[in-house]
């Protein structure tokens, strides 16, 4: 039920986003920018094709204990058992996105979504593939009883309800301030000044924050400045994933103490060993002269990233609709399949030489070849045809062009 319900939300999602392309062109907001609404979409195809692929300790627990010490039986029949589970889970949410703010190493994981120097229907869908152990805050709900399709649905219906309110263009909207969450107090979650940061962790009731001490209303005094206070400085979806727990992992190699070491994964969000801190300090961004990061992009390769976003899509939604009659290993390789592109094309989109776009392109042709034993027909004919089509708009749009797509903007100020 969570997948059907995701699947038929994808093309509310995009025509909601082009309408707020439109809306945006037409008011001359600005709140568009190709290169980041790129990042954000490829996160997001990266992000549910990915878990597929990656083993989930989460799924093992709640399919073979959980059964065992399930508290109370729930008809999942029972309106009174749905409301239950739409609230305990915005309140199990609430704690777990707390969290994300919190912990280092539950930061590493929910970082993604807050790199987008944007504020846009795109950034709702930028979310991470390396949040491993975040389904441990679900857990009580399950315990107590509550189904599991309940529980899955009401995940996706709080998921579904986020989307509508990562936008500039809706203003404030009176009593719904005090209770749900609405454009103008997640724009606030969003924003990285000292006002705004770690405040209105809600996914549908803003009425947990109100509780629990995080509240922030949106000031019209202070302009939000959009964006993690240490910025990715990339388009590569992967890279954006990995950000941050490289960075954790650097520190705990560098570091000389061994507690510092062990203790630096489960420390406040942004703690660092004292002589990482003073031998690597990291740049401080100016918020007074804040630049987003925005690579200089010619017409022939931003037509190039559009294409890949258009394909990416729909293959993703093949993908998700046929993989369980795929072995793991042809799972993989639609993963690889709808990754790849995205990421060398964020190498183009960032300015480096088209090398690794033709090179993943033979890659593909390569690996294309020796699958194509095992594939279903109807497999054949979707991967060769993105393939063949594929490589014409490279050959059309790239293959003649310079080697290099322009120069890269600096984001922040380093101090």
């Amino acid at each position: 039920m969570q997948d059907t319900i995701l699947m038929m939300a994808i093309p509310l999602f995009l025509g909601l986003i082009g309408l707020e392309v439109w809306v945006d062109r037409r008011r001359g907001s600005g709140h568009y920018r190709f290169n980041d609404a790129f990042g954000s979409l490829s996160l997001g195809i990266v992000s549910r094709s990915s878990q597929l692929v990656v083993f989930s300790l989460g799924g093992v627990v709640i399919d073979r204990l959980l059964p065992e010490v399930r508290l109370i039986p729930w008809s999942s029949s029972s309106g009174f058992t749905w409301v239950v589970a739409f609230v305990g889970y915005d309140f199990l949410y609430y704690w777990t996105h707390r969290m994300g703010h919190t912990l280092n190493f539950f930061w590493a994981g929910h970082a993604i979504h807050h790199q987008s120097e944007d504020y846009n229907l795109t950034t709702a869908l930028r979310q991470t593939s390396t949040g491993f152990m975040t389904w441990i805050f679900g857990l009580p709900l399950l315990a107590l009883g509550i189904p599991l399709e309940v529980y899955l649905t009401c995940g996706a219906l709080n998921l579904i309800y986020q989307f509508w309110v990562h936008t500039q263009h809706i203003d404030k909207l009176g009593w719904m301030e005090s209770v749900m969450v609405t454009p103008s107090n997640h724009r606030v979650h969003h924003g990285q000044n000292p006002q705004y940061l770690d405040k209105n962790h809600g996914g549908v009731f803003i009425v947990w924050d109100r509780l629990f001490g995080t509240f922030q209303p949106e000031l019209d005094e202070v302009e939000i400045i959009y964006g993690a206070t240490v910025p990715v400085r990339a388009l590569n979806p992967l890279w954006a994933n990995v950000q941050v727990w490289a960075g954790l992992a650097r520190d705990a190699w560098r570091t000389r103490s061994w507690w510092d070491k062990c203790r630096i994964w489960f420390m406040p969000t942004g703690w660092r060993p004292a002589d990482m801190a003073a031998n690597y300090p990291l740049g401080q961004c100016d918020l007074q002269h804040f630049q987003k990061y925005d690579p200089a992009v010619d017409v022939r390769t931003r037509s190039y990233g559009m294409f890949q976003l258009a394909l990416a899509v729909p293959l993703l939604v093949y993908f998700l609709l046929h993989f369980k009659g795929l072995g793991y290993p042809l799972v993989v390789l639609g993963f690889v399949m709808i990754t790849l592109p995205l990421v060398t094309t964020a190498w183009l989109l960032e300015g480096r030489r088209q090398r690794w776009e033709w090179i993943r392109l033979l890659v593909s042709w390569i690996g294309f070849a020796l699958a194509w034993p095992i594939l279903a027909s109807g497999s054949v004919m979707v991967f060769g045809g993105y393939l063949v089509l594929n490589s014409v708009v490279y050959w059309v749009l790239l293959s003649r062009s310079r080697g290099e797509t322009g120069g890269v903007r600096v984001d922040c100020i380093e101090g």
